[in-house]
């Protein structure tokens, strides 16, 4: 058997097969985000992910966002919410607006199925259990039936900060109704380990009950994470990270590092950023090529990790197979 759950899946409705490194737009740290979507829409050629709650308050021109082959629209639950990603460097005062069910499902009846879209639940601030969130979802998905689903599955108790993965697997059967299974990445764990373990697990779930379905990370695009919950199991990965640092040389840096380091000293911070934007998407989109060769392949070469980042990956995936047996 191999170590890896590496694989390529299928999202049925769309018929349009993993995995898929999603670059996401927001408003939240990003105020001028129409501008960004403007400058690089064209390079969306795949798929990017946006929120209906940007939509609603028009942060993007709606018949502006059928750019890329398949379109995300995502909650609004990051806009509406105060925490930020894992990713966020400055987790500053952000002040939402107004976001409900209402508002959401209008601004949903407002999508024309110009290109692919996979469709997120709303994402309630009330806390329910996994049985209730999967009927409400049910429901949601109901009134949409030309968009694909994605199930984002939440903490089930006020008094978690993460997801209960074995109510999740006891509760798999579920998650039957759905296209794609999603969890935000730092609700899965308070660590990597411990996050790479709770895809791994989900995945074997899935896998014992029949459901070949993609799980999508939301708010994870950094491309050494993406191979380790790739390896676990994880099919679809998105976030905003890739606008906030530079994917160059394999390690994410600050604009300013990537500026002096490639001999843009000299061009306006705006313009360098905008480069490397353009840079991370190319390097996504190799990122991907090479997850596909290597779940062909299971050849550890063609990830073109460094022997030290195969090392631990290696040993995390060893620690997570022994702690089935």
């Amino acid at each position: 058997m191999n170590q890896h759950l590496a694989k390529i899946r299928n999202i049925k409705k769309i018929d349009y097969n993993t995995p898929l490194l999603v670059p996401s737009f927001s408003s939240k740290g990003f105020p001028h985000v129409k501008d960004l979507h403007n400058y690089l829409k064209e390079k969306l050629t795949e798929v990017s992910l946006i929120s209906a709650y940007d939509l609603h308050y028009e942060y993007f021109e709606l018949d502006q966002i059928y750019e890329s082959d398949i379109l995300i629209i995502d909650s609004g639950g990051y806009e509406r919410n105060q925490e930020h990603d894992i990713s966020d460097i400055y987790n500053s005062l952000y002040l939402a607006k107004e976001w409900n069910k209402s508002l959401y499902e209008n601004q949903v009846k407002m999508l024309q199925p110009i290109t692919d879209i996979i469709l997120v639940n709303f994402d309630y601030q009330e806390v329910y259990p996994l049985k209730v969130q999967v009927q409400n979802a049910k429901e949601h998905f109901e009134k949409f039936p030309v968009f694909a689903s994605d199930f984002l599955c939440k903490p089930s108790s006020k008094n978690d900060i993460f997801i209960d993965i074995d109510n999740v697997i006891q509760c798999i059967d579920l998650f039957s109704h759905f296209d794609v299974i999603g969890f935000t990445e730092k609700e899965l764990g308070n660590s990597i380990f411990e996050r790479a373990r709770s895809i791994y697990r989900v995945r074997q779930a899935l896998t014992s009950a029949g459901l070949d379905s993609p799980i999508h990370i939301f708010g994870c695009i950094d491309p050494l994470s993406i191979a380790l919950y790739y390896l676990c199991g994880a099919d679809i990965f998105d976030g905003l990270s890739w606008l906030r640092f530079s994917f160059n040389g394999g390690t994410p840096t600050y604009f300013n590092h990537y500026a002096l380091n490639y001999g843009l000293s000299d061009r306006p911070d705006n313009e360098v950023k905008i480069l490397g934007y353009v840079e991370n998407l190319e390097i996504l989109a190799q990122l991907k090529s090479r997850l596909i060769t290597f779940s062909q392949s299971s050849d550890w070469e063609d990830l073109y990790l460094s022997p030290r980042e195969v090392q631990e990956i290696k040993l995390i995936l060893t620690r997570i197979m022994k702690s089935f047996e």
